[in-house]
């Protein structure tokens, strides 16, 4: 860390209960974050899962190795508030209660159907639900009928994931019986067994195995629509035009980091920060190298494809997980790819990643 700074042990959990009211606590962070300028502006970025899950990751690095910082300067601080799951995160930038907020996208679009102020300026294109089965019995999509499966919440990424995931052998939500588990506590219960079948990502799936228990996975997102769009950076229209400036130089902290992350040298360390999910070293360097892999920080890009959001927007319209007002949604409406051309722009050429160096994790991963 730079000349002047200080370890900072800090991770701010916060909650939403009910519509307006945040409670937070400390908790501790596993690495060091830069201190706070005192500036006059404080940023403060939402992400999904207390403890975060692996999406929270790249923020993390971002803060904790002062790429934040480095862009900011001393116009503005940042930090980031771990919240219960994404859909929580996103209200909580409805509420006005944070700036941004990295929340699944068919619940942003749910939202925005309703008549929600937000707008997408980053995001995640690839996909990786998947659903968990510790029961061998229960292997294949047609056996999930009847199953009790942890999702996070009504409404959120892995219970609308799994109403995506069960539609690919014509089954609906009404068939299943759900149980709430948000971010790593549907992982931790099939790994006591107290749970059978869960919504997971991969790391999730790989830190139960690495606990003794064998996964099976019945059916994949990807087995449904190879290119749905999984997360945005969301923000208000109204603290858009406010602090847009502030919001580029946030983007060019998350460029910078991802090139931090795709050189093989960083590796180690950016596992170590993959531990704030709870898994083991072992377990967050493989799924590093697995989502380094399949790209799934956007490298390069904005993350916001057009083809990928607008057959998302379609498929979730015509599973009912999106409100009929989301047919009035377009692209353009959801989206501003303005901030991350703008970031790209200015540090571009300093960070891009190389074609060679995706393709290392890309070959390591086949």
């Amino acid at each position: 860390m730079g000349k002047g700074r200080r370890a900072r042990v800090l991770r701010v959990i916060a909650p939403i209960v009910g519509a307006g009211l945040v409670l937070l606590a400390c908790a501790g962070s596993s690495t060091a974050a830069p201190t706070s300028h005192r500036a006059s502006y404080e940023i403060v970025l939402g992400v999904p899962g207390i403890p975060p899950v692996f999406l929270g990751v790249r923020p993390y690095i971002a803060w904790n190795h002062g790429f934040y910082e480095k862009f900011l300067g001393k116009t503005a601080d940042i930090r980031i508030q771990d919240f219960t799951t994404g859909t929580d995160a996103m209200r909580a930038v409805q509420n006005g209660q944070i700036d941004l907020a990295w929340a699944p996208t068919p619940t942003v679009m749910a939202a925005m159907a309703s008549g929600a102020n937000l707008v997408a300026i980053e995001g995640m294109d690839t996909i990786d639900w998947r659903i968990g089965s510790i029961d061998p019995a229960i292997s294949s999509c047609p056996a999930l009928k009847g199953q009790t499966i942890g999702v996070d919440t009504v409404g959120g990424a892995r219970y609308n994931a799994l109403i995506g995931m069960l539609s690919k052998c014509g089954l609906t939500i009404g068939d299943v019986k759900t149980v709430n588990f948000p971010g790593a506590a549907g992982m931790n219960a099939q790994i006591a067994g107290q749970l059978q079948v869960n919504v997971d990502h991969i790391d999730e799936v790989q830190q139960i195995e690495a606990a003794g228990k064998k996964v099976t996975i019945p059916v994949k997102l990807t087995d449904v629509d190879h290119y749905q769009q999984y997360d945005m950076l969301v923000t208000t229209k109204d603290k858009l035009a406010q602090n847009r400036a502030l919001y580029v130089n946030v983007i060019k902290g998350d460029i910078a980091a991802t090139s931090w992350m795709y050189d093989p040298k960083n590796l180690a360390a950016a596992s170590k920060t993959g531990q704030i999910t709870g898994d083991s070293l072992a377990v967050s360097t493989s799924a590093l190298r697995h989502y380094l892999g399949i790209k799934w920080w956007n490298v390069n890009a904005s993350g916001l494809t057009v083809q990928r959001i607008t057959r998302t927007l379609g498929e979730y319209l015509k599973l009912g997980a999106i409100p009929p007002g989301g047919n009035a949604l377009t692209y353009k409406t959801m989206t501003d790819t303005s901030l991350w051309k703008d970031a790209w722009a200015a540090v571009g050429k300093q960070y891009a990643v190389p074609a060679a160096r995706i393709g290392t994790y890309a070959t390591a991963n086949t």
